[in-house]
């Protein structure tokens, strides 16, 4: 334990030992001192600190909702849904407070898959309230925030979506010829055409270039029959990957770099004339530029491209994605044994750390208008997309089902995003609505 720790204890156990010898009755200052246990990171000494409360003060709610939390950050579900129920309780004569017992409560069954409790609960606050606030939290426990449409229908796993520039159609890897092509779809998921056929490759991650008709894309040797979706590259891990030019209609296909060279995760600049990309050619995870301005992508000699390597690193660097302006990258590195956001500039200056915090990051895309970043987290094991401003404020997540939901993308408008979840057991595409928020009238209905 920490000294800081240390002393929060003492704090505690000294504010107890007056309650239990002296009749002293300010238990407030004994659950606020507990409650910076919490905050500190010490859940085992608050739950002895609270369980020793408890003793003396078995009815007083915050003692049991306290104590709900420790356990929950301890991993004790079953006795975490005691206290809590217990507090929900004693708290019938606080509206608020009993509350925020609740939905503790619900999100403990959710955490341990139990989500018939976990609705029941959620239900009881949903009619107990017209809080426009408090119905929002209950639809960011249940479901995604807005309205959401899956695309793909298929029995095999869909990846990689991303809008063309004209936002009138995806591109997106799929799985379902037992291994990885490029296709094409419309906005209602209808596929339109199947622009790659190597039998011998999986080919993912697919962007859009300037050059009307032209797609890069990754490509890697076809070693099982399972799909792999790569979340974050390792560059300890080998990479096996490269990349070629396809020409959607006359499918005519170039290589662009061998897959000795380990290159994954393309994307392109807004303009479409250059691209950013993750190899660990030289040793670990960097990110690299291809300029492709004046090139004539109907011929041209793969080793003449320029490619600029961009992160000088000792931890990996990658999962990258441009800026509006295309002066800018922001891109997920390991720094502190935690994945979290930076930017640089495209000439490798002004690194910044976008997002400090204790959570894993992934996937990062910048909205058309650059005023918001959507990404994926994992939290409580969970592995969902928020969305945070530019500024690095108002952090909202956005998704949340059963299963993980991955590889976000903006739609040209910034009206849609499209995703990947696999909340149906399989990978497959959702496209989600920023113009349809999820209703009062939706929710009663998810929760029943």
């Amino acid at each position: 334990m920490s000294i800081r720790g240390s002393y929060i204890s003492i704090v505690v156990y000294t504010l107890i030992l007056a309650v239990l010898v002296l009749g002293c009755q300010d238990n407030r200052a004994v659950l606020k001192a507990i409650e910076k246990q919490l905050a500190a990171g010490t859940p085992q000494a608050a739950a002895e600190g609270l369980e020793t409360f408890i003793e003396t003060a078995p009815e007083d709610p915050k003692a049991r909702f306290l104590l709900g939390k420790a356990y929950n950050a301890l991993g004790r579900y079953n006795d975490a849904v005691e206290q809590l129920r217990k507090a929900s309780q004693l708290y019938a004569a606080q509206p608020e407070e009993r509350t925020a017992a609740r939905f503790e409560l619900a999100r403990t069954y959710l955490r341990f898959g139990d989500r018939t409790s976990a609705f029941r609960v959620l239900r009881l606050i949903q009619r107990s309230t017209s809080d426009p606030k408090t119905l929002h939290k209950i639809i960011d426990l249940v479901g995604d925030r807005y309205r959401t449409r899956q695309l793909t229908q298929s029995d095999s796993d869909n990846y990689s979506p991303t809008f063309s520039p004209d936002g009138t159609q995806i591109a997106f890897a799929s799985f379902r010829t037992d291994n990885g092509e490029i296709y094409l779809m419309d906005l209602n998921g209808r596929i339109r055409q199947r622009v790659t056929y190597t039998t011998d490759f999986n080919d993912s991650s697919p962007v859009f270039l300037k050059t009307p008709n032209y797609l890069f894309y990754s490509s890697e040797p076809k070693s099982s029959r399972d799909v792999k979706v790569v979340i974050q590259s390792s560059g300890s891990t080998p990479i096996y990957a490269g990349f070629n030019l396809t020409h959607i209609h006359s499918k005519i296909t170039l290589p662009v770099l061998p897959v000795t060279f380990g290159a994954r995760a393309p994307r392109a600049s807004p303009a479409g004339n250059q691209i950013v990309y993750e190899s660990n050619v030289d040793g670990n995870l960097e990110l690299y530029l291809l300029d492709l301005d004046g090139v004539d992508l109907a011929r041209f000699m793969p080793e003449a491209l320029e490619h600029k390597r961009i992160t000088f690193n000792e931890t990996d660097d990658g999962s990258s994605t441009f800026f509006p302006d295309g002066k800018r990258i922001m891109f997920v590195s390991s720094r502190n044994e935690v994945n979290q956001l930076y930017t640089v500039d495209i000439d490798g200056q002004n690194e910044r750390h976008f997002n400090p915090s204790g959570h894993d990051c992934y996937n990062p895309t910048v909205s058309p208008d650059g005023k918001t970043i959507a990404y994926v987290s994992e939290r409580d094991d969970d592995w969902e997309i928020y969305l945070i401003d530019a500024d690095g404020k108002n952090e909202r997540r956005v998704t949340n089902g059963i299963g993980r939901s991955i590889q976000p993308a903006f739609s040209p408008d910034g009206r849609h995003l499209v995703f990947v979840s696999d909340r149906s057991d399989t990978f497959h595409i959702y496209l989600m609505s920023f113009d349809e928020p999820v209703t009062p009238e939706d929710l009663a209905k998810r929760l029943q």
